[in-house]
């Protein structure tokens, strides 16, 4: 039996959310996916955001493999939700450890590292579209710089491959 004293917040976290009418914890802060922490149904659900085009599906089972690691969602329970699009899993249920608070600490880390992967990434595409949009003199040529050939490269102007040709 492990022993666990709480005493006063072992730890704060500052979140972009807002309660519901129904009393559930609406996390607005990741930016492709919406996060419900709802205590009566003891789960969490995750929503994609309405202006995300793309599949949002990596980042709500991150969410849903994190909590699961750290002891404070059952795997098991790991579902497709009633809505459109939305994953949703079961809390588990603790008599020492409020496991909503858990969840909640939980999700702040999770935000917190797809923060700086979603920055990583975006200074990538900045990097390789400035690549593109402005290469340097080493990546250039001057029109008329390169010499035009009859043929160039391995295949032959006029001469049509056909694979299989044998095979009828």
């Amino acid at each position: 039996m492990i022993k666990i004293k709480i005493g006063g917040p072992q730890a704060t976290v500052e979140l972009n959310a807002r309660r519901g009418l129904d009393g559930s914890l609406l996390i607005m802060d990741h930016t492709k996916i919406d996060i419900a922490v709802m205590p009566e149904d003891m789960k969490v659900v995750t929503f994609p955001k309405n202006s995300s085009t793309e599949d949002v599906y990596e980042y709500q089972n991150r969410l849903m493999e994190l909590l699961a690691d750290k002891g404070v969602l059952d795997r098991g329970t790991v579902q497709g939700g009633n809505v459109f699009r939305s994953l949703e899993g079961m809390l588990f249920t603790n008599e020492q450890i409020n496991s909503l608070q858990a969840a909640v600490y939980v999700i702040s880390e999770f935000l917190n590292d797809e923060t700086e992967h979603e920055h990583i990434a975006d200074e990538y595409e900045k990097e390789l579209e400035d690549m593109y949009t402005h290469p340097t003199d080493r990546d250039t040529t001057e029109y008329g710089e390169v010499p035009q050939y009859a043929e160039k490269g391995s295949m032959r102007p006029g001469y049509y491959y056909r694979p299989l040709r044998n095979r009828y």
